[in-house]
């Protein structure tokens, strides 16, 4: 649930913003810089875990109002697809992937795909979360956002791509057209998205 609220801000910041939805993003993912890998890794850290409900409050506010795009239709097939993979924490008597986990698992490689049509939005967003950005360029927006979501991941134990919960790709057809149908949140992205294949080939890669 954390790394879902996580996501919502970055993808609502990088869509149809407005004051409204700004203002909750960057909190949350301030909020989310801070205190995700304490509330993670500690769950007796009650400091930690309070700030992440309310950042995931924030977060349910600001998307409300904006949408969000890419990662969030591909979980669909990376959450329903699933074979072999279980969660830590989770019941482990049948395979899962978590809706959260199966969001972020996505989100590295998107942001590098969305990042060229609003980078300055992708630079804010890391900076957010933590990431130094001072003298970074336009063209460094991509790598800045999708290396702090990845060290973020790995602090908090998340499987590394969607080939971390178990895909290959030979699995790139299916999960295309899980994702491709959900055109109500594909049609949201910064980015158009035309050949939606080698968007999921290169999530794949990336794990």
């Amino acid at each position: 649930m954390m790394e879902h609220s996580l996501n919502h801000c970055l993808i609502s910041r990088d869509h149809y913003t407005n004051p409204w939805s700004d203002i909750g993003c960057q909190a949350a993912l301030k909020f989310a810089g801070q205190y995700l890998q304490r509330a993670v890794n500690d769950a007796s850290d009650s400091e930690a875990r309070d700030q992440m409900m309310y950042a995931a409050t924030l977060a349910g506010i600001a998307f409300g109002n904006s949408g969000v795009h890419v990662p969030h239709g591909m979980a669909y097939s990376v959450a329903g697809l699933v074979r072999d993979y279980r969660a830590a924490g989770y019941p482990q008597d049948e395979p899962m992937v978590p809706y959260g986990m199966s969001v972020i698992v996505n989100a590295p490689s998107m942001f590098r795909f969305t990042a060229s049509a609003c980078p300055q939005r992708h630079s804010h967003g890391a900076h957010c979360l933590g990431a130094e950005v001072k003298g970074a360029t336009d063209e460094d927006a991509a790598e800045i956002l999708a290396g702090q979501l990845i060290k973020m991941m790995k602090a908090t134990g998340i499987p590394n791509g969607i080939g971390g919960v178990g895909y290959g790709e030979t699995d790139v057809e299916a999960l295309t057209k899980g994702a491709w149908a959900q055109q109500r949140l594909l049609s949201n992205s910064p980015r158009t998205i035309v050949q939606f294949r080698t968007t999921c080939a290169i999530c794949i890669a990336a794990g």
